[in-house]
């Protein structure tokens, strides 16, 4: 049955007697009865009905199952649910790491027979290392080299565990993740880098920005926490490079720079349209209009005019001024 764990089961959920209608486009009867059925159309971009996956070692507890499934429904009634979506929540034990990643690689194999299990399974970046290093991600699956296109949440028990307010709303920062790269429909690799920029000042600012502000939003959360997480990233400040833009770093040793003041940037570029322009309507655009056109039709400036306004300006404001763009 569709949802649970069985080895003959495609991924794909079984059509209704009114969905058959619409999946089967096309029929024609050749001999005795026999049909041809056009491919269930893709999807990708579009919201869906159908709630993520998890899956978590052994030595994750339930309650932090639950707390990753909370913020997770936090983040799609936000945004819109967009999948196919899995979580693979690891703990701090590697054995039970180490049992997860073949489980992982059973599911891969399930969704996409052309995978190799034995590339699966030696991947530099899998389930041990989340269990050693801590930290999250997330792994978009969209090329034209494999069957099954969706998203893979990786959460870990530590850098932030589960106990730590900031575990939520790095949920929510995986979780936007998904929506940006779910607006992004090609199956072409260069396209897709260049529509999402290789380097991590907008995706992971965007990211960073929209979960914190979802974040702060939430019943509960204390008056002030955005403003007191965005003045906490300002200390990255002083790691900017004279004449540096954050456009230029790259992921690697100095990555944080381009997270925090990229967090920075898209709050700026939102206090100068709206929440709005950058969250739905620039993300409509981007297939149609490109990087750069979509930025132009929602924001008035090219990106680099509003990169040198907010190095060259914004951030020589002082602290109060700066603030001022935080809601």
């Amino acid at each position: 049955m569709p949802g649970k764990e069985d080895p003959h089961y495609s991924g794909i959920p079984l059509p209704g007697p009114k969905s058959l209608l619409v999946l089967i486009t096309a029929m024609l009867v050749n001999g005795w009865g026999s049909v041809h059925v056009l491919a269930q159309p893709d999807t990708w971009g579009k919201t869906t009905t159908i709630q993520a996956e998890f899956h978590a070692a052994s030595d994750v507890p339930k309650s932090q199952i639950a707390l990753t499934r909370e913020w997770y429904e936090v983040a799609s009634r936000a945004w819109g649910n967009f999948g196919p979506l899995e979580f693979w929540i690891v703990g701090r034990d590697e054995q039970a790491a180490r049992e997860l990643d073949k489980r992982y690689c059973g599911v891969r194999k399930r969704k996409d027979p052309g995978t190799s299990l034995r590339h699966c399974l030696q991947r530099s970046h899998n389930f041990l290392s989340y269990a050693r290093n801590g930290n999250a991600g997330l792994n978009t699956r969209r090329s034209k080299h494999e069957k099954w296109s969706g998203f893979i949440i990786t959460m870990s028990g530590k850098f932030p565990g589960p106990e730590e307010e900031d575990y939520k709303p790095v949920v929510l920062h995986e979780y936007f993740h998904v929506y940006q790269h779910a607006h992004i429909h090609s199956r072409n690799e260069s396209t897709r880098e260049s529509l999402s920029q290789v380097n991590p000042w907008w995706g992971e600012g965007g990211a960073e920005y929209m979960a914190q502000l979802l974040y702060s939003r939430q019943e509960g959360v204390r008056p002030g926490y955005l403003r007191e997480i965005m003045k906490r990233k300002l200390r990255s400040l002083k790691e900017l490079r004279k004449g540096e833009s954050i456009r230029d770093i790259p992921y690697g040793r100095r990555a944080r720079v381009a997270y925090d003041l990229g967090t920075w940037f898209i709050a700026f570029i939102i206090s100068k349209s709206s929440e709005n322009a950058y969250r739905v309507r620039f993300f409509k655009d981007l297939n149609t209009e490109g990087f750069e056109g979509a930025f132009q039709k929602n924001f008035g400036q090219p990106s680099q005019e509003l990169l040198d306004e907010f190095h060259d300006h914004f951030l020589n404001l002082d602290l109060e001024e700066m603030m001022k763009v935080i809601p």
